[in-house]
């Protein structure tokens, strides 16, 4: 009803509407009738007000009764140039203290006024993100366009081909995160050295060989006890301690049957209790701040084989992991990435049953070195080849000889990586 009231004509208060047009229409007698009902509309006789208005004129304009009354279109017009009269007039007036002053109306373009376009939320998030800000020095895309080596994964979702570049691309740029200084044992250890830490290594192949876990487990472990030992000192005597605890860690996240505690309590010939090993768990967990998800040289391994489309090639697929793993234990290797030490064994082992193609393209452009970059890790690699089957940890050497290995550890190294003896 109040709607409708708003779009009716005015009216007075006995209903009679205030319409001149048809006063004119009516006559005189129709005028004289409505003069006499009509009642006084608030402000009509102000003029009554003024002095001498009685007495002078007390009929003023009602003898026209039926001279035309103005239209809306020049009441608002009138009304219009009445109001910019009134604003030139107080245009100069002192504002008072406090007021809000008017906005400039600035005439725009019809280009100016649309919003301006601003970044997307995506974009906002991802620049403030840990990695993104922890990582910007690297954050570089790659130079060219990846070759494609997942279109025959397209099918299975296992293999997440859509995202599969995106996650190598990721583990590139968050590797030297959790790379430890080749140096540390000499910097931050007082009571252990690097010949105590290839012997906890090599142990613990063997232990890892026993409990038949996964490959990703013992290089997650290794990791663990190299990240651990940064940031704490550990005496000789705790040392299998840390080995056993970063194994039981490793074996919860890796894993879809881990070990019992009580299997590693019974492995390491009982040298330490339930308790000790579960109170070693929860210091070693949180000096690390429970960061378990990283990327390891067997997962760049397995990226650079598929890259190098040597997935398939049992041959230099157990000679490549013979390769890393030899790398795990030695620790000259730690100044070298993760990606550098997988593309480098990779190499190695397609040199060593002469491949065609000993790095192609699409290795290179996957793994992102040069040959340049990746020979002198390769030489480092054939070396520690060339050495294993006499050194006095042979853990690695005795594993990769069995036949469920393909017996690659009994492969020779490539002549040409080797170091050159000298002429006698």
């Amino acid at each position: 009803m109040a709607t409708r009231a708003m779009n009716l004509p005015a009216e007075g208060e006995n209903g009679v509407l205030l319409n001149n047009a048809a006063k004119a229409a009516a006559g005189v007698k129709a005028a004289g009738v409505q003069a006499q009902k009509k009642p006084r509309a608030f402000g009509n006789d102000l003029s009554n007000q003024q002095p001498g208005a009685a007495a002078g004129k007390p009929a003023l304009g009602k003898e026209k009764a039926t001279a035309q009354a103005p239209t809306i279109a020049e009441v608002g017009v009138r009304t219009r140039a009445a109001a910019r009269r009134a604003d030139a007039g107080v245009k100069d007036a002192p504002m008072p203290a406090g007021a809000l002053r008017p906005a400039q109306l600035v005439p725009r373009t019809r280009a100016q006024a649309q919003r301006a376009q601003g970044p997307s939320m995506s974009s906002l998030l991802s620049q403030r993100s840990e990695a993104f800000v922890g990582s910007q020095s690297i954050r570089a895309p790659p130079p060219s366009p990846l070759p494609d080596i997942d279109s025959g994964d397209r099918l299975n979702p296992l293999m997440a081909a859509d995202y599969v570049n995106d996650i190598y691309y990721f583990y590139k740029r968050v590797e030297p995160k959790y790379k430890v200084p080749h140096d540390y044992m000499t910097k931050q250890q007082t009571d252990i050295n690097d010949k105590m830490r290839a012997i906890l290594i090599d142990w613990l192949v063997e232990v890892h060989l026993k409990f038949k876990l996964m490959p990703e487990t013992l290089f997650l472990t290794v990791n663990l006890i190299d990240r651990f030992l940064t940031e704490k000192q550990v005496t000789r005597k705790n040392l299998q301690l840390v080995g056993v605890t970063s194994m039981l860690i490793a074996s919860k996240y890796e894993e879809i049957w881990a070990p019992e505690v009580r299997d590693f309590v019974y492995i390491s010939d009982r040298a330490y209790t339930k308790e000790q090993i579960l109170g070693m768990e929860k210091v070693m967990l949180n000096t690390l701040k429970f960061h378990l998800t990283l990327p390891t040289t067997y997962n760049f391994l397995a990226r650079d084989l598929k890259a190098a489309n040597m997935h398939f090639d049992k041959d230099v697929t157990m000679l490549s992991s013979y390769l890393i793993e030899l790398a795990q234990v030695d620790a000259g290797m730690l100044k070298h990435n993760y990606s550098l030490i997988a593309v480098a064994a990779l190499h190695v082992a397609m040199c060593s049953y002469e491949k065609a193609d000993t790095y192609p393209r699409a290795l290179e452009k996957h793994c992102g070195y040069t040959l340049d970059e990746v020979q002198p890790v390769a030489c480092q690699l054939a070396e520690l080849m060339q050495k294993a089957p006499t050194s006095s940890l042979t853990a690695v050497w005795k594993k990769y000889s069995s036949t469920k290995y393909n017996e690659a550890a009994k492969r020779p190294p490539p002549a040409h990586l080797l170091p050159q003896q000298p002429v006698a």
